[in-house]
């Protein structure tokens, strides 16, 4: 193949990806829209939480996207609250990030991990840690069916200072927490028993937000993501028990991180969950098809042939160029200018301009030295005969011409 099909082959190849990325993130998100979160946590839609992270950052507190695999969380620092918004539990964290997490609650912090999907909240499948009521109903809007969840107000059930002001709470979830919670992982922790849960919000559903003490920090696990997003974080009292929580875990020496890792969008050994899997799918099949491509173009023009570049050297040079004069017949004119700018150079006579006459030349090599002039009349007089040879080979020329540059080199 030509360069340039090269590069349309390619240039078409990224076009196809990029479109193909583009129709599946849309359909995507229509099918999927009324999740209870976006995947970023600095989305501006309505269940996004990029108002919540902005807010709290204008109010001066140290606001970051925590974006690495949670088994990788400092536990050396302290007074930290990491906000853990629809993890993407099914794919990952496993049980080594899970014990990470509680550890670092353990020595100090807090962890609010609020999701409306049964697998983050249920817990172990040998018992049951959520219910869903059926209280909903489907509408259809821009020809995609959504589901239509009312709101409920819940009611502090524990006196806790976190609560202080809060006195409207409105859940807009069909989860409730029912058993005592542990992670969606099948392993038990020493710290989280059942005596150390504490309800704080619920309805007559059931607790929609509990709290855990484990050693000196907390796990608040929320089942009413909505609270915390764009749409419902101005509604009612649910600002004001972030910031009652965050202010008293944080203060203003403290830090606040959104986890992004948990969603898919982390950095470094989990690059691949940067898109969405049926992105994945899409980037995967395309790639299959690309590698069926470069086959097929092998099959059709078979094995690209390189050829081998061959040094060309001044000598096959000088006797492709003296060849070509001779086939010219040009060579009697090329020995005549090389012996006119011989003699300039011997006389010292740059306005020389064509070959002077016997008699001349006689007459100026009388003013050089004896053994110069004979040098000199040698080279000239072998000039003379070669310019009235009538059969001129390159092999002679060639040979009056070095004989000319060593009698050149030693007059300088």
């Amino acid at each position: 193949m030509k360069r340039r099909q090269v590069i349309w082959v390619i240039a078409s190849l990224t076009a196809l990806i990029g479109l193909t990325v583009l129709t599946v993130r849309q359909q995507e998100e229509a099918a999927y829209r009324d999740l209870p979160l976006m995947r970023s946590s600095f989305s501006a839609r309505p269940q996004g939480t990029k108002a919540l992270y902005r807010t709290l950052s204008e109010l001066g507190f140290k606001v970051e996207r925590w974006r690495k695999a949670w088994r990788y969380l400092d536990i050396q620092k302290r007074n930290c609250v990491l906000f853990i918004i629809e993890p993407h539990t099914p794919v990952f964290p496993d049980l080594e990030d899970w014990q990470r997490l509680v550890k670092f609650a353990e020595v100090g912090n807090l962890v609010w991990i609020s999701a409306e999907m049964e697998e983050t909240l249920s817990g172990p499948v040998d018992g049951q840690r959520a219910t869903r009521y059926p209280r909903h109903r489907q509408i259809v809007s821009s020809g995609f069916p959504t589901t239509s969840i009312p709101s409920h107000p819940a009611k502090a059930l524990f006196p806790a200072a976190w609560l202080k002001g809060v006195k409207r709470y409105i859940v807009k979830s069909e989860i409730r927490l029912t058993k005592p919670w542990k992670p969606p992982v099948k392993a038990s922790f020493p710290s989280l028993k059942p005596n150390r849960e504490i309800p704080l919000l619920g309805d007559k559903h059931g607790i929609a937000m509990t709290v855990f003490i484990v050693g000196k920090g907390y796990i608040i696990v929320d089942s009413n993501p909505y609270a915390l997003s764009n749409e419902g974080i101005s509604k009612g009292d649910h600002f004001r028990l972030v910031l009652n929580v965050v202010s008293s875990v944080a203060g203003q020496n403290g830090m606040v991180l959104f986890d992004e890792w948990g969603r898919g969008l982390g950095e470094g050994e989990h690059w691949w969950w940067a898109v969405t899997p049926a992105t994945r799918g899409a980037v995967l099949q395309l790639f299959v098809a690309g590698c069926l491509l470069l086959i097929a173009i092998s099959i059709r023009f078979g094995k690209p042939v390189i050829r081998q570049s061959q040094p060309f050297g001044r000598t096959a040079f000088v006797q492709g160029l003296t060849t070509l004069l001779q086939r010219g017949n040009t060579l009697h004119d090329v020995v005549k200018m090389l012996e006119l700018q011989f003699l300039r150079q011997v006389f010292g006579d740059p306005y020389l301009w064509q070959l002077p006459e016997d008699e001349q030349v006689e007459q100026r090599l009388s003013s050089l030295p004896s053994e110069k002039r004979k040098q000199v009349r040698r080279i000239w007089l072998w000039a003379e005969k070669l310019r009235r040879q009538q059969n001129l080979s390159e092999r002679e020329v060639l040979k009056w011409v070095k004989a000319m540059q060593e009698v050149g080199k030693a007059k300088k």
